[in-house]
């Protein structure tokens, strides 16, 4: 007590401001004569402790002279204002942690939103006055509202419902995103209410859908490529034996006409099968160094001289790289893509090309679903009519076509897609309905010099070298040995890769080429190569296919293989490969 007496609160503030406060109360309460309420004053104990009070101070007169104080009475709230303290740093970290987090986080109760993060506020596009006021159900798109519905009933009656799902999300603007939900049953003022996590995977959903679409379209191509095959094979032999009347009669014969509309048709048929292993990434036939320009200027000259109508446009850069690529299927691309361009302009109007060097880097390849590193950029543009956002997303399947009966295969831009996929490049379509078509094209750069092409020799080559030939179809084993025989070949034929190995192990030295068919049961044409190679290193082998040259003919041709044929063949087409490999030498 002795330590009290005589002294001021202000003998005991924890600091000099603090002291200097008390003296200055003191004054306020003596001369107003109006007591004061101070809610919080800090002051040292004993030890040296920090104490917090809540004071009324009140003015009296003391003693006989009746003089003017103060008398105080506080009541010690140290232990209350540590525990405020303590949760106001808590409240200040979970809020730190709730408007700091990627995730949009809302407690909804009644339909609305009584606490949210600033990302609701970005993802809704309302104020923070708004935001409360709107119904949540107006931020879910109509398609998913009565399932969102639905599982928001079911979990405040306390049924087992997925925590995790997912809707489409509206925002005040119209702008539809995809978004992932976590929502938990909680308490909120005493009443039931939903605590919410709403993630944006909209960027997720989009990758997921290319990943589908991608397997899709794998899948329509595996399917496709097998088709293509055996029509192939089909032709061939139709194709054979056309070939072989058209050379056994003379052109006044009255079928002649007739065979030559027959053999026109079936080279039609293989034109399509060929856009269909195009768009099954069925291979590239002869890889060659290419300058992208002259064959945008080129393929669109001879468009632009039958398409009249339609006004073309070049943005070409000069120092473009070159590309490494078959120019047959380039050119297919090309002329599918400015035939599409056409028939979106019924009345004309007018094609863009362009050309660039592009840089993609590993985020941007990732986008495109190719490799990093340098590009050539092709964008082919129209004024046409354009196309809504579900004909995109099917521009590029086989058989679909927005035209009637009769009018399109709908393979052009399947092949498209096809060829250039196959050429490690991307092709992306953009349009709006009544604003044109865009379709951009990445394809690899080189470094290395285009190569001009060189005319290919007419007429039918001949010769007396015997020819095996190995294929399972009788049918065509038939045809081909006409066909060989009428061009001055002795032949020989046999009917599975055993067969050849063993014919072949008997007659090397009057065998001088091998025409091999790649798809064969039991041994196929791999295997039969190596076992024939086992005889003679130096063996000539044509190989034959309905496929494309790729995957397993590419590999096989890598092996020792020395040329490649395509089902169904042209008679002066097989006479040029024959004499290609005869003459080569060893």
């Amino acid at each position: 007590t002795k330590d009290i007496l005589g002294k001021s609160d202000a003998d005991f503030s924890a600091n000099r401001e603090e002291a200097e406060r008390f003296r200055q109360d003191d004054l306020a309460v003596i001369n107003s004569g109006v007591p004061k309420v101070i809610l919080q004053e800090t002051m040292t104990d004993s030890v040296g402790g920090l104490r917090y009070l809540q004071t009324i101070k009140i003015p009296f007169h003391f003693g006989p002279e009746r003089i003017t104080c103060v008398l105080g009475v506080s009541s010690d709230i140290t232990d209350r204002k540590l525990a405020e303290d303590a949760l106001l740093i808590s409240e200040e970290k979970y809020r730190l942690v709730v408007e700091n987090a990627n995730d949009a986080i809302v407690i909804l109760q009644d339909g609305k939103a009584k606490f949210h993060n600033q990302q609701v506020i970005k993802l809704s596009g309302y104020s923070e006055e708004e935001i409360t006021r709107v119904p949540f159900a107006s931020f879910i798109h109509d398609a998913d509202r009565a399932m969102v519905a639905e599982m928001h009933r079911k979990r405040l009656r306390g049924e087992d419902v997925p925590s995790i799902y997912s809707f489409r999300f509206m925002s005040r603007t119209g702008e539809t995103r995809w978004v992932q939900v976590n929502a938990v049953l909680v308490k909120w003022e005493g009443h039931p209410a939903v605590l919410t996590f709403i993630r944006d995977i909209t960027a997720e959903k989009r990758l997921e859908e290319q990943l589908l679409h991608a397997q899709k379209m794998e899948a329509i191509g595996t399917l496709a490529g097998g088709v293509a095959h055996d029509f192939n094979n089909l032709l061939m032999g139709i194709l054979g034996y056309t070939s072989l009347m058209l050379m056994k009669i003379d052109r006044t014969h009255p079928f002649y006409e007739k065979l030559k509309i027959i053999e026109q048709q079936i080279e039609s048929g293989a034109e399509l099968t060929k856009q269909l292993l195009g768009f099954a990434r069925g291979g590239k036939y002869e890889v060659k160094p290419l300058n992208v320009n002259d064959l945008l200027t080129h393929t669109s000259d001879v468009f632009g001289r039958t398409k009249k109508e339609i006004t073309v446009h070049k943005k070409l850069r000069e120092d473009l790289h070159t590309i490494e690529a078959d120019r047959g299927q380039i050119e297919q691309v090309l002329f599918n893509l400015y035939v599409n361009a056409w028939q979106a302009m019924p009345s004309g109007g007018r094609l863009y090309l362009e050309t660039e060097n592009v840089f993609l880097d590993e985020q941007q390849s990732h986008v495109y679903g190719v490799g990093a590193g340098m590009y050539i950029k092709i964008s082919v543009t129209d004024t046409g009519i354009g196309m809504d956002t579900e004909t995109q997303k099917r521009i590029f399947e086989p058989f679909f076509t927005t035209k009637g009966i009769g009018k399109g295969t709908g393979l052009g831009l399947a092949s498209a897609y096809g060829i250039i996929r196959n050429h490690g490049g991307n092709v992306s379509v953009y349009s709006e309905k009544g604003h044109g078509s865009a379709f951009t094209i990445y394809l690899p750069a080189s470094v290395a010099k285009a190569v001009e092409t060189k005319p290919v020799e007419n007429g039918l080559l001949t010769g007396d070298e015997t020819i095996l030939i190995v294929d399972d179809e009788p049918i065509n084993i038939e045809a081909v040995k006409e066909l060989l025989e009428m061009l001055g070949y002795n032949t020989m034929s046999a009917k599975s890769g055993m067969e050849a190995v063993e014919l072949y192990r008997k007659h090397s030295q009057e065998i001088e080429l091998i025409i091999l068919d790649m798809i064969m049961p039991e041994m196929n044409a791999k295997e039969t190569l190596v076992k024939l190679m086992e005889i003679d290193n130096n063996v000539r082998v044509l190989l034959a296919s309905g496929y494309s040259i790729d995957g397993e003919a590419k590999t096989i041709l890598e092996l020792g293989c020395k040329e490649f044929i395509q089902k169904p063949f042209r008679v002066d087409e097989l006479s040029r490969k024959i004499r290609d490999v005869l003459d080569s030498g060893n």
